[in-house]
């Protein structure tokens, strides 16, 4: 039997080897092209799986992104997003109060400051943040105030970012020195990006601003916007700045004042800035402790034409004081006074031969019904030309008078201002209405 010939096996010329290669490099570019369309259009459809959920980064970013050489909407850059100019759908509400976007992080997370301001009061006795009555006043600790009236804060909120930068002109030098906390104001970073006087943030109130001037003075937004500086002793409005958690759902809204986003909290809300509806009187919270419900008249009163008093310490002794007129003739006027409790009110100095410490006002005190607002309150911005309890000396003769501008004034306490009452009351006394102006929470 005859052996067959074994073939030889001729071997791969240049031109085919070459052409293999190439067919080689094709199929795995066409899987490349292929592989990233699919991973593309898979990250596009679970993007909009997140605006499906509804999630306040999420409605943002997909209602609002616009591209970077417009002079306002929401930009991209390496940091995220952010506001830029006069937009008006930012607006969000969270714990019955409005916010405006400043810019969403990287990671989602969403950076937003109080559309008014929350209190007014002096920077402190030093130029610096760290040290200042601002810093203290926004802490976690037991001297905090904002941080109080927030429902469970750390279930909504994550730390921000914040730098002490410079102004130079109108240029603005970054401080390298990055520090985080739970809630700080707005930044003259943030402002300066976003344009300004001409953005969103220029709301015509006076506003302490985060950063230096090259004297290493504060610096404040004026009226019309501007940016100025200032000494420390001076006294401005505080707007809060904190960020929320990415992925936060978001019950409804698309970002309109009319239709702000609003968070949704579950279970997780208190009384803050609920109106409360005692006999023909509207009534604000803004201290909720679960226990107890301090508030304020949501619209000042004339105490017929009288004073602050003979000297500037609240002394509801003192006869024909106003002090005296809320806890006397004012108190017998409530047909509901049998239900307002004896509460604690501080009047120490806000300011002494060292200092202009917020923690001053704590080295004295009265007990009684009737209080007026601090000027360490959390108090929203709307009221107007009213007496504050707080005195610049015991045995002086000037107080301090609140402007919704969110400018102070230091006037003698023989002139005539309107004067806004401060009550506690329980919070189990309340048994209907849902706390907004228009069904106010009722106690029967």
């Amino acid at each position: 039997m005859q052996k067959r010939k074994q073939k030889k096996t001729k071997p791969i010329g240049k031109i085919e080897f070459i052409f293999n290669i190439i067919s080689l490099l094709i199929v795995i570019g066409i899987g490349i092209y292929f592989g990233g369309r699919s991973f593309y259009y898979y990250n596009v459809e679970n993007f909009r799986v997140v605006e499906g959920n509804k999630t306040l980064n999420g409605s943002i970013i997909n209602n609002n992104k616009v591209a970077s050489g417009e002079a306002e909407g929401l930009h991209q850059d390496t940091d995220g997003y952010y506001f830029k100019g006069n937009v008006s759908n930012n607006y969000v509400k969270f714990s019955n109060r409005l916010f405006r976007v400043i810019g969403i992080n990287k990671d989602g997370s969403v950076k937003v400051i109080s559309e008014d301001i929350v209190a007014s009061f002096m920077w402190g006795s030093e130029s610096n943040y760290e040290n200042s009555n601002l810093k203290t006043w926004l802490s976690t600790d037991d001297l905090g105030i904002y941080y109080k009236t927030l429902p469970n804060p750390e279930r909504f909120l994550v730390k921000t970012s914040y730098s002490e930068d410079r102004l130079n002109g109108s240029k603005v030098i970054s401080n390298n020195s990055i520090k985080k906390d739970y809630l700080t104001t707005l930044t003259i970073t943030d402002y300066s990006k976003a344009n300004g006087k001409e953005s969103f943030l220029n709301n015509n109130r006076t506003f302490w601003i985060l950063g230096l001037d090259d004297s290493a003075d504060n610096l404040y937004v004026d009226l019309d916007g501007s940016v100025e500086s200032s000494l420390s002793y001076e006294a401005y409005g505080l707007r809060v700045v904190f960020t929320f958690k990415k992925d936060l759902n978001i019950l409804a809204g698309d970002g309109s004042y009319d239709n702000p986003y609003v968070i949704n909290q579950g279970t997780d809300f208190n009384y803050v800035d609920n109106y409360v509806m005692l006999g023909q009187d509207a009534w604000k919270i803004n201290y909720d402790d679960g226990n107890i419900l301090k508030m304020y008249l949501a619209k000042p009163i004339d105490n017929t034409g009288s004073s602050y008093g003979k000297l500037s310490m609240y002394d509801y002794t003192e006869f024909g004081s106003l002090a005296n007129y809320l806890n006397g003739n004012y108190l017998k006027s409530l047909a509901y006074n049998n239900i307002i409790n004896d509460s604690e009110f501080f009047t120490g100095e806000v300011s002494d031969e060292f200092s202009y410490d917020y923690k001053n006002i704590y080295t004295s005190s009265v007990k009684c019904k009737i209080g007026m607002l601090n000027m360490f309150d959390y108090y929203t911005g709307y009221l107007d030309n009213f007496f504050l309890m707080n005195t610049t000396s015991s045995i002086g003769e000037m107080i301090y008078v609140y402007h919704n501008t969110g400018l102070l004034e230091e006037t003698t306490t023989d002139d005539v201002r309107l004067a806004v009452p401060v009550i506690t009351i329980n919070r189990d006394l309340i048994k209907s209405g849902d706390g907004t102006i228009d069904k106010p929470f009722k106690i029967e």
